[in-house]
């Protein structure tokens, strides 16, 4: 469609001439310069409004579920209606095998079928911690006979007879029973988690009460044995079972009216029962969309806004989260007791959205593993997927999802693992641009990761065999999602040389200042990550600081080239190994810039990396090679990092603030836009994966064709 205006309302409502055009896949808008740019996925579209006529044209206004605002305004009615009917054809996706990743696969993803799918195995995580143990045991769900919403693996306390669990399942909301989902290293203090009982006003389970006892007592099993010559040790009962209901008491007494409910204390031996007041699906769908429609009010004053986002109530909701998961952390060991701690059953309702938020996070708290790049992935694996939240439902993947299902609880955790990162930059090692890709991927059903609401749809839909893995995606872009800043800790670092084959289990929980009130703030980078002209400060250096990583990397790599290359020509001369090694200053003058490693176990300099690359060659060396590189310069000057507002790509010469995020090209030291990269390996026999711009790729893809 010719003359349509985009209308960019953070920089004084300016209109921007152009062509807007809609396909099968992305809706694209290009000004007449071709500067800028605006491109989105049919699949993220979430409603389209077409207004009344004015005299200027027919606006238009699409909304996304990646919080994208945009505003168009047509010169001619007909090309607004045309574009309208277009983009609903293109919108059909009413069933789940209609999603983008049935469809189509992804051109730069690896070809079928996707490795992806084997990245994390939940008995792996399992056994991690070490599980199966004394306590507890594996209970087979394979065709999901139990309970059609949960894994087919799940962990129960091995006194639990098959009678007891099967009691308490019919004792609770969706047969969602206790089962666990993390354990404490000394192997007694667990978090479990479930859906509500319905109890209703008088209703009692025995089978439900000897399983909540059966849990509490479970550490009593692996309490150490005493040293030869020694009297054994008496076992000591452990504490009382914390029940942790994340529902608001007034909504649990509602139910519990209606034949639900939650546990009376009165019923239920030696447990401390909490509510923790975190609001429904309805409240926090509707706090999100007052909080953005305060933001997508550019003109508002401070105090106007202030006063939106604090009515929207979206803050409090996500401190009342952490809260409610530091509490859970903070007590499953206690001060004065190093043996025991508390152990706790956590659920809401239906033991999917509040459940799953308090006890990931919960985990993420106390287990640095789960705050590491593939750690984090597996958590979500484990807690979100596996565990069965309705991300099909929630997220609204089809038009066929009723509207008051649609609610961002996976978006909410989301929030609450980047307000940890913010504040403790060193304990992660991801980035928040991870966290928004991980959103995005939980909407736009292009991946199919997410798609479902069960780990049973998932299988009954084949997703393994005819979907793309968003962990493969992720695992190809890991450069680009580390945090620059992260520093394990030197016991998670000792831990992991110790044990090899798997990644650690110890504790190391985050300090209690986390959950101040005062240190909580709107996550800008997600919520108004397209609006280009506000600077995203934390981001941008972070992304500076990673590029000057890249960029130190890659001169490294290139020094070692140069040094094999000296070799070789000194070889040609005539000169001997010592000489040689005296003039490349190989023995002790060296001087290489420190900079971490990306990778999790270690911190060390970048030389590691750039030595994976010294068996890395030009070719054969002949004195006419040398003539025709002979004036060949490898060495670029240090560029800026952070791009400026009107700074293009250096390959499509878009403005870079219009698709971040901006990757610095390993090779000729240019910023190019979120698109115009590639990944590379820095040499032949390498796992060291470098950006490139799409020009240097083409350079070398000719050099290699021109070669063979």
């Amino acid at each position: 469609m010719h003359d349509v205006v985009f209308v960019d309302r953070f920089n004084g409502y300016a209109w921007i001439d152009g062509v807007l055009k809609v396909n099968s896949v992305n809706v694209l808008f290009i000004d007449r310069t071709s500067k800028y740019e605006f491109r989105l996925e049919i699949s993220l579209i979430d409603v389209v409004e077409r207004h009344n006529l004015a005299v200027f044209g027919t606006p238009l206004t699409i909304k996304s579920k990646n919080f994208r605002v945009s505003c168009f305004i047509f010169r001619q009615n007909n090309n607004c209606l045309e574009f309208c009917e277009e983009l609903e054809r293109s919108r059909q996706i009413y069933n789940v095998e209609s999603l983008p990743c049935f469809t189509r696969w992804p051109p730069d993803h690896p070809s079928k079928p996707d490795e992806g799918w084997n990245r994390f195995d939940l008995r792996a995580d399992f056994a991690r911690m070490g599980l199966p143990s004394a306590s507890w045991v594996e209970f087979s769900n394979k065709i999901y006979e139990h309970c059609d919403t949960y894994p087919s693996v799940m962990f129960v306390p091995k006194s639990a007879d098959l009678e007891t669990i099967l009691g308490s399942a019919s004792f609770r909301s969706r047969r969602r029973f206790p089962i666990l989902t993390w354990i404490h290293p000394n192997g007694r203090s667990v978090i479990c988690r479930s859906s509500q009982p319905l109890s209703g006003l008088t209703g009692k389970n025995k089978d439900d009460q000897e399983l909540l006892r059966k849990i509490r007592l479970a550490g009593m099993s692996a309490v150490t044995v005493a040293p030869k010559g020694l009297l054994p040790l008496t076992p000591r009962i452990p504490p009382y079972l914390y029940v942790v209901d994340t529902r608001p008491r007034l909504n649990a007494l509602t139910n519990r009216a209606q034949g639900k409910g939650y546990e009376d204390e009165n019923v239920y031996e030696d447990i401390i029962f909490r509510f923790v007041e975190i609001p429904n699906i309805h409240v926090v769908r509707g706090s999100l969309e007052k909080m953005l429609t305060a933001y997508q009010m550019p003109k508002a004053t401070m105090m106007e806004l202030n006063q939106a986002v604090d009515k929207s109530g979206w803050l409090r909701i996500l401190r009342r989260i952490t809260e409610a998961a530091y509490f859970i952390a903070s007590r499953l060991m206690t001060d004065d007791d190093e043996e025991y701690g508390y152990s706790f059953l956590v659920h809401c309702s239906d033991g999917w959205d509040r459940t799953a938020q308090v006890c990931s996070l919960a985990q993420l708290l106390i287990d640095p593993y789960y705050r590491t790049y593939e750690g984090f992935q597996a958590l979500v694996e484990k807690d979100w997927l596996h565990f069965g939240h309705k991300f099909g439902s929630r997220c609204g993947q089809t038009r066929s999802v009723d509207s008051k299902e649609i609610a961002p609880i996976f978006t909410q955790f989301l929030d609450c693992t980047r307000h940890l990162l913010e504040f403790m930059p060193t304990a992660f090692e991801f980035n928040t641009r991870f966290l928004a890709a991980l959103h995005d991927h939980s909407q736009s059903g292009v991946f199919g990761t997410f798609v479902g609401c069960s780990e049973k749809e998932r299988v009954s839909y084949s997703l393994e065999k005819r979907t793309p893995s968003s962990w493969t995606y992720f695992a190809n872009r890991r450069s680009l999602y580390l945090n620059p800043l992260y520093q394990p800790s030197e016991e998670y670092r000792k831990a992991s040389e110790m044990a090899s084959d798997r990644p650690p289990h110890i504790i190391s929980l985050l300090p209690a200042f986390v959950t101040s009130p005062h240190l909580y703030s709107v996550w800008k980078d997600l919520f108004l990550q397209y609006e280009w002209r506000i600077p995203h400060t934390t981001q941008r250096m972070q992304e500076a600081l990673k590029n000057l990583q890249t960029q130190t990397l890659a001169l490294n790599i290139r020094a070692n080239r140069l040094r094999q290359r000296i070799r070789e020509v000194g070889k040609l001369l005539g000169k001997s190994d010592e000489d040689l090694d005296r003039l490349i200053c190989i023995a002790e003058k060296r001087r290489y810039a420190t900079v971490k490693n990306d990778t999790p176990k270690r911190s060390a300099n970048v030389e590691v990396e750039a030595n994976q690359c010294r068996s890395y060659s030009y070719g054969s060396l002949t004195r006419s090679v040398i003539r025709k590189n002979m004036f060949r310069t490898y060495t670029q000057p240090v560029i800026r990092l952070i791009p400026g507002t009107l700074d293009t790509c250096h390959s499509c010469d878009v403005l870079l603030a219009t698709r971040t995020p901006c990757i610095l090209c390993s090779r000729c030291d240019r910023l190019v836009c979120s698109i115009c990269y590639v990944f590379v390996k820095s040499a032949p026999d390498s796992e060291l994966n470098l950006p490139i711009c799409r020009v240097c790729d083409l350079i070398l893809t000719s050099s290699s064709s021109t070669a063979v």
